[in-house]
């Protein structure tokens, strides 16, 4: 089998790793161990890494960086008149990566081990995979960052040390994003919990300083320089430099002669910053990722004290106010030295090398970072409110499969929508819609049991199966990540034994609560109505029924709430 290589596609720099005699090395590109995860355009050229970052201050409209937080979201980036989505731009930096790692190396780079924070939601999971393959790579595994870190930690141990078993915080605090995991490490490396913000980073350090840059100038010289690029990009460099000036310095001054203004005479800036400053800046950043750690042990059911180690990756992490506050909970003591930039590329490695055969003693057991659940309706018919019912809780090791059953509403029902939500709120609004999927049914009773199943898999991507129990009726989906929310699907139909394989023990509850029929009730209540009722009633069936088959999905909330009011108000008449 090819050699697998370990990927991590950070916010700030990114990092290439392969397995050689069990031992995880990084490639050196450009005579450093991470690339800088900036993408710059030169016309057709397209320029990552230090050359791009050199590239910012000339040519920031033509520059692009810390794409990794954009991913998800339904939005492009424009950049040098090009408007890219951010998993076309994570590409360049993975095959830059890929193309330069073979170079080096003198072998095809084809095979790799992407990382993501662990609470990257179901659709940034997939785009990162998008992107690789967009880069010409097979993606063999999506892991957690926090999890590869791990995996990098034991290696490092005696082997008699990591057998025995313990439990291990991963405290990962990047450019861009915070993951803290509780792991139960041994023989077996198991997840025992994952928490996180995956918009909470050194990006926002950074994003202090610069604000204190640009209040600095107005009330100096007058000017705003707030939207203006050239001036945007320059302070941001500096206000990295400062950051990690302060790692170790008690003070850093930040001097920019000749910043460009959009009209009149450059200007100039001079800041002196302290530690003691720069830490109560970031005091409400840090106190979010305690409020994490505290999450994270009382989901894992540990405390404090029953932590062994405490492993910190991410940048910044080297940052001494950080190192206290994670020092505050631990002690210092169990604070091992790792390099916070290389272990998660180098655990990702290790992961590639246990796929690939190589020996390897680690077994890993990951887990979910979201619940899975579904809209139904709870409660009694004059009462009924719709709600997430979870089908799969977070935390859960994955792969795994789990179902819930459910029931149709009226007689002969034709068509039942089933909505698939992460998140851990009961209401809807609260949660993120990843996709809906619309099956018909066979001619049945009312009350014929709908059994749906969730599946997540080893890279914690989710599958769905809905069955109309009885009838032979079944479907089968897999989401694609850029359609999140739009209620489009991929279709991706599995034999029984392919999705039988993702778990043994998928487990059927009754719960209840029945699957969300609107158009169903709303049919039901016209043979009960006056005429005229019945008319305006009608017409908004049709409309919800057209707006069904659209892809505007405010279309479809604004009539389906126009119905559920009409339908309420009769039922209350």
């Amino acid at each position: 089998m090819a050699r697998i290589f370990g990927i991590d596609l950070g916010t700030t720099n990114s990092c290439i790793a392969w397995l050689q005699d069990g031992v995880p090395k990084v490639v050196s590109i450009e005579n450093e161990k991470t690339v800088p995860s900036v993408v710059s355009f030169d016309g057709e050229e397209i320029i990552v890494g230090r050359k791009a970052v050199n590239r910012t201050v000339a040519f920031p409209e033509e520059t692009v960086a810390s794409v990794k937080r954009a991913m998800g979201r339904e939005e492009t980036i424009d950049v040098a008149g090009r408007s890219l989505p951010p998993e076309k731009i994570s590409s360049y930096i993975l095959s830059f990566l890929k193309d330069e790692a073979g170079k080096i190396l003198g072998e095809d780079v084809t095979n790799a081990v992407i990382t993501v924070p662990a609470y990257f939601s179901d659709s940034q999971r997939r785009l990162t995979r998008q992107a690789g393959e967009m880069a010409g790579l097979v993606v063999e595994r999506i892991v957690n960052e926090p999890t590869a870190a791990a995996l990098f930690y034991d290696l490092t141990l005696p082997r008699e040390t990591a057998k025995e078993d313990r439990n291990v915080l991963v405290y990962d605090l990047g450019g861009g994003t915070f993951d803290v995991s509780v792991l139960r490490m041994g023989e077996i490396t198991e997840v025992l919990a994952s928490t996180g913000n995956t918009l909470l980073g050194g990006d926002d350090f950074d994003k202090i300083i610069v604000d204190k840059c640009l209040d600095t100038i107005r009330k100096t010289h007058g000017t705003d320089l707030a939207s203006h690029k050239p001036a945007l990009a320059r302070l941001k460099m500096a206000a990295e430099r400062a950051k990690i000036s302060l790692s170790a310095k008690v003070d850093a001054t930040i001097e920019e002669d000749l910043l460009p203004v959009p009209q009149g005479d450059p200007v100039s800036l001079k800041l002196d910053i302290s530690r003691e400053d720069f830490e109560s800046w970031i005091a409400p950043y840090l106190d979010q990722t305690s409020r994490e750690i505290r999450s994270a042990l009382k989901e894992a059911k540990l405390e404090a004290g029953d932590i062994d180690q405490c492993v910190l990756v991410g940048g910044s992490t080297r940052i001494p106010a950080v190192v206290e506050q994670v020092a505050s909970f631990f002690g210092g003591s169990r604070l091992p030295v790792i390099d916070p930039d290389l272990c998660v590329a180098k655990g990702a490695a290790v992961q590639g090398g246990i796929i690939s055969g190589e020996h390897c003693e680690q077994v890993l057991i990951d887990v979910t970072a979201h619940t899975l659940g579904t809209k139904a309706f709870s409660g009694n018919y004059l009462e009924e409110k719709l709600i997430v019912v979870p089908i799969i809780p977070r935390n859960s090791q994955i792969p795994t499969v789990k179902s819930q059953r459910f029931h149709t509403r009226f007689e002969d029902q034709e068509r039942i929508q089933v909505t698939v939500y992460q998140g851990e709120s009961e209401e809807p609004d609260e949660n993120t819609l990843i996709g809906e999927i619309y099956m018909n049914l066979v001619p049945s009773p009312a009350q014929t049991p709908i059994v749906i199943e969730f599946g997540y898999d080893l890279d914690g991507i989710i599958h769905v199966r809905v069955e109309q129990q009885g009838y032979g009726k079944i479907k089968e989906v897999d989401f694609s990540a850029h359609m999140q929310g739009q209620g489009d699907l991929e279709v991706d139909i599995m034999d029984d034994e392919e999705f039988d394989d993702m778990s043994d023990d998928a487990d059927d509850t009754d719960v209840s609560g029945v699957t969300n029929y609107i158009l169903q009730k709303g049919r039901q209540l016209l043979a009960t109505l006056s005429e005229d009722e019945r008319e305006t009633l009608a017409g908004l069936v049709e409309r919800y029924a057209e707006a069904l088959t659209s892809d505007d999905e405010d279309l479809v909330d604004d009539i389906e709430e126009e119905l559920v009011d009409f339908m309420d108000d009769l039922e209350d008449a």
